[in-house]
């Protein structure tokens, strides 16, 4: 008897281990087919070559990415963070990454082997973060009945949203975000029966919310906004989702008012439906969400006031109500919530006096009360647990002194009270705090003297414009090393001007116009490289312009007017080619202006009122003698010291010619490096290095037009030096960046070629050259609207390609209209990425060194934090898209200190009744013609939404793609506008 029952025992046994066996050699076989279907040379460095067939039955659980149950079936599968180069099959969609996998530049071209699909022990699947396209392949997971997670976050997938996961019954977690799903949302995603998490963001969605959706009791978070684009408003029976304790509903074009039955949420802990449509008041009802802790109703159109019932959220930290038409006063129970730590409500119609208890429950960080009508005193408690970051009350009607405590609030980031009826000094801490990178005190009625003792570690921007500050200007500025505006205009400062502000490092503007300052232009100006606009009018300076002004080469306003300003003009001014606006005008220079170079961009108002200074076309001049005994002596003098010179080093010069010479003849050949199949050679780039070639030069080098023998242009661009580390000048950039990258708006570098001291970057050739010669060329008006739009959409792909579906991401750190190249079909290509970042870290900014950017295109955050992120390229286009609507340069046709952005604004306040209509018919470019004025208002918006100042607030570059692909629709036919 028992001899039986053991032979069964052993029976079951042997039967039980065959089938483990089998199992877990069919699990094996699923992932060794699919790496054979990855076709393809790897890095040495691949982290699949521990794919390896063994006769082990668990060697493959032990592979990268792979975790396998006691069985030995394979029971989760990460492959994330691994982006595969070249065709990906939709079938391959499961198995696009692995974790810490690298496959460099590798053209994948396999299919998913179909022994995949027993894997059906699989749990948990994560393919996020690739960059595979086609319909989601749905189908390959109705064998995986276990399957629990699911993550296809941050791909290219297209098609309608795949219905065949709704049969996973144990599916807890599904993340399709960050995709180009397209269509409605089906119906049949209410029958999940199991699911808790659920993200539908950033895709291409459209349609109505399904109410069937609130038949998702186990859902605690739902996430469907973010470029989807839905009809109408939000479902009221989303308000029967009990388990809900997340909703983020934000950025998805919803109208109408909010559901009062969201109040049933009671689990509910984060309401987020900002930037939509929404009318109507806030819902009083909503304070019976008492879980609730994150709200945000930012950028709609919300009316009415802050619900007093609103007390009762006890567990609120965030409030976010900017950008609305909220009204009243800001309720007194606001300052008594135990937890609150953001407040933010600029932009609103809010009024009467702040609550004075604000602050005191210590756990304030983020406070912006901008632009409303509120008055009274600061309240004295906003640091009072010293977490205080940001302090915002620009625009406002705020009286009496800033307290105190203000200046010992170490955690401080930005100062922001611009524009209010302040009064008192300036408190002496507050230019000590160590974290503090931007300051903004400016149109108030602070008087005294500034602090003898300043410190700031980080401050990016000071600026006192416009108050009634009074003795001098303290040389401990120059403490401030990473300042970059400094803005003290419009002020009682007397005594010099402390020479050592011009001994920081960083100093890009600097504006001290209309004080009483006196004494000469300090000489250490002339050392200070970084500066771009210099203001020092309306004072009572005197003396000569420094000699050496002319290595200020990135100088592009230079305001020395109303002074008493002496001496020649300096006719090195006429090498500064970046010196857009010159203004010596009302001083006292003597002699001729000169002509040529430079001088060819100002007018006549840049001179005037120099009663001694001579037109360079007048017949004579009174100064001319006296100028022209100091040139003799100064040409005699250095005519002696270049003799002596000379004779000095003419052996060492032909000593180091002769090595020179026996060196280049043994350095290396030119060498082409390609990356695609060309036909032509190294010999026949070098041919084309003629002066007659050349058509563009710029800082990063001379560009050559290229004919190659097949009959294919080229364009060329010669990088003397690069490659040899301190001197390279963007090339290792370019390279890294456009080696890797394929897009139809992105231009393409071919290859390169190299020798020791040069290097020379190969591109696609772009006859019909950049936007911006041809919006502020004399081709300009032959630029028709539709063209233009076209351009907008294709340069917008090219950089959403950059920011979203490279890996890692690239934020360009240069977008303008110049590198915006035009083929022979004008179509749009993004170029030149010598200043191009990779984001290792996708959302995290980078601080950079050098200048990033361009003059007139650079973000307001670059010029106090030295940082930038995907947000900053987004406001460089939206400059771009208003020289489009405009038809103008961002700077220089404006007045001084005035760039594109600011004219609009200005222009808008200057409008007595602004509309959208009203203000792009008093911008728009008067060359155009017949163009259709819904879509330009359309592209106007989307430009002014991407220049907002806050880089939060400004939509990604999916979002302005989505935006400019899908107008609205006119009313009327086509609503042509005939000037």
């Amino acid at each position: 008897m028992r001899s039986g029952v053991c032979y069964m025992l052993l029976c079951v046994s042997l039967i039980w281990f065959g089938v483990t066996v089998c199992s877990s050699l069919s699990d094996m076989d699923a992932l060794l087919k699919l790496k054979e279907s990855m076709k393809g040379k790897r890095a040495k460095n691949d982290a699949l070559q521990d794919w390896k067939f063994s006769t082990s039955v668990s060697a493959h659980c032990s592979f990268s990415g792979v975790t396998c149950d006691q069985n030995l079936r394979v029971i989760a599968l990460n492959v994330s963070f691994v982006p595969l180069f070249g065709y990906v099959p939709p079938e391959i969609g499961f198995l696009d990454k692995l974790e810490n996998l690298t496959i460099a530049q590798d053209k994948l071209t396999g299919q998913l082997p179909k022994e995949l699909a027993n894997l059906t022990s699989l749990k948990f699947l994560n393919i996020s973060h690739n960059g595979f396209s086609g319909q989601f392949p749905g189908k390959i997971t109705l064998s995986m009945t276990k399957l629990e997670f699911l993550d296809a976050y941050d791909n290219n997938f297209t098609g309608p949203l795949p219905e065949e996961i709704v049969k996973l019954e144990k599916l807890k977690y599904l993340m399709l975000s960050g995709n180009y799903f397209s269509g409605n949302i089906p119906e049949s995603y209410s029958e999940f029966q199991s699911l808790e998490y659920l993200s539908l963001s950033t895709n291409s969605l459209s349609g109505k919310i399904p109410k069937s959706l609130s038949r998702l009791k186990t859902l605690k978070k739902l996430y469907l906004g973010y470029n989807n684009a839905y009809e109408g408003g939000i479902p009221a029976e989303l308000g029967s989702m009990k388990s809900l304790q997340l909703l983020d509903l934000s950025s998805c074009n919803l109208s109408g008012e909010i559901p009062p039955s969201l109040s049933n949420l009671t689990n509910l802990n984060t309401l987020f439906l900002q930037i939509n449509n929404l009318t109507g008041t806030i819902p009083p009802e909503l304070s019976s969400m008492m879980s609730l802790m994150s709200l945000d109703l930012s950028i709609n159109d919300l009316t009415g006031e802050i619900p007093e019932s609103f007390s009762q959220l006890r567990n609120l930290t965030l409030i976010n109500f900017f950008q609305n038409k909220l009204r009243g006063s800001l309720p007194n129970f606001i300052a008594e919530l135990p937890n609150l730590e953001t407040i933010q409500v600029w932009e609103n119609n809010f009024s009467f006096v702040l609550p004075q208890k604000l602050g005191q429950n210590g756990k304030l960080k983020f406070f912006d009360v901008t632009r409303n009508h509120l008055t009274g005193l600061i309240p004295r408690d906003l640091c009072k647990g010293g977490r205080l970051q940001t302090f915002m009350l620009t625009d406002n009607f705020f009286y009496g002194p800033i307290p105190e405590e203000i200046g010992d609030c170490k955690s401080l980031v930005k100062i922001r009270l611009a524009n209010n009826f302040l009064d008192g000094p300036v408190p002496p801490g507050i230019l000590k705090l160590p974290s503090v990178t931007l300051i903004e005190l400016g149109n108030n009625r602070f008087n005294g003297q500034l602090p003898s003792e300043i410190s700031g570690d980080n401050l990016g921007i000071l600026t006192l414009s416009n108050n009634l500050l009074t003795g001098s200007i303290p040389p401990a500025l120059k403490n401030l090393r990473k300042l970059q505006t400094l803005s003290l205009d419009a002020n009682q400062f007397v005594g010099e001007i402390p020479g050592e502000i011009f001994e920081l490092p960083t100093l890009t503007k600097i504006n001290i116009s209309g004080n009483n300052l006196t004494g000469k232009i300090p000489t250490s100006m002339i050392h200070c490289v970084s500066l771009t606009a210099v203001d020092l009018s309306r004072n009572v300076l005197s003396d000569e312009v420094p000699k050496g002004i002319k290595n200020l080469m990135d100088l592009s306003i230079l305001n020395l007017s109303r002074n008493h300003i002496s001496g020649p003009i300096p006719d090195e001014i006429r090498f500064m080619t970046s010196l857009t606006t010159l203004d010596i005008s009302n001083n006292n220079f003597i002699g001729r202006v000169p002509i040529g170079g430079q001088f060819l961009v100002f007018n006549d108002k840049s001179f005037s009122g120099n009663p001694n200074l001579c037109s360079p076309h007048q017949a004579s001049c009174p100064y001319d003698v006296e100028l022209r005994k100091q040139h003799t002596k100064s040409i005699t003098r250095v005519i002696i010291i270049v003799i002596a010179l000379a004779t000095a080093t003419l052996l060492v010069l032909v000593t180091v010619y002769m090595t020179r010479k026996r060196k280049l003849h043994r350095a290396m050949a030119w060498k082409l490096t390609a990356f695609q199949r060309l036909d032509f050679k190294a010999e026949d780039v070098e041919k084309c290095l003629k002066e007659e070639n050349i058509i563009g030069k710029g800082g990063a080098g001379i560009v050559y037009r290229g004919s190659m023998p097949n009959g294919t242009d080229i364009a060329i661009k010669r990088l003397v030096g690069a490659g040899s580390g301190r001197n390279d000048y963007g090339f290792k950039a370019e390279i890294e960046t456009l080696g890797k990258i394929r897009h139809r708006n992105i231009m393409r570098l071919l290859g390169y070629v190299s020798k020791k001291d040069s290097n020379l970057l190969l591109y696609e050739y772009m006859p019909n050259g950049s936007l911006g010669e041809w919006l502020h060329g004399p081709k300009g008006g032959h630029l028709r609207w539709e063209m233009r739009y076209k351009i907008a959409v294709e340069a917008a792909k090219g950089l959403c390609y950059l920011h979203h579906d490279c890996s890692p991401l690239i934020i360009h750190r240069d977008v303008k209209s110049n590198n915006i190249l035009l083929d022979g079909n004008f179509e749009a290509h993004v170029a030149d990425f010598g200043l191009a970042k990779f984001l290792h870290d996708p959302g995290a900014s980078q601080s950079m060194s050098a200048i990033a950017g361009s003059y007139g295109y650079i973000a307001p955050e670059y010029a106090y934090t030295l940082k930038v992120d995907e947000k900053s390229d987004v406001y460089s286009f939206g400059v771009v898209l208003l020289e489009l609507i405009v038809g103008r340069k961002p700077v220089g046709e404006f007045g001084d200190g005035v760039d594109i952005v600011g004219w609009v604004n200005n222009t808008k306040l200057e409008l007595s009744q602004p509309s959208d209509t009203a203000l792009v018919l008093a911008v728009v470019d008067q060359r155009l013609n017949g163009y259709p004025l819904t879509s330009v208002i359309h592209m106007f918006n989307v430009a002014m939404m991407c220049v907002k100042e806050m880089g939060p607030a400004r939509p990604n570059m999916r979002d302005v793609v989505h935006m400019l692909t899908n107008p609205p629709q006119s009313t009327t036919v086509h609503n042509l506008i005939n000037l």
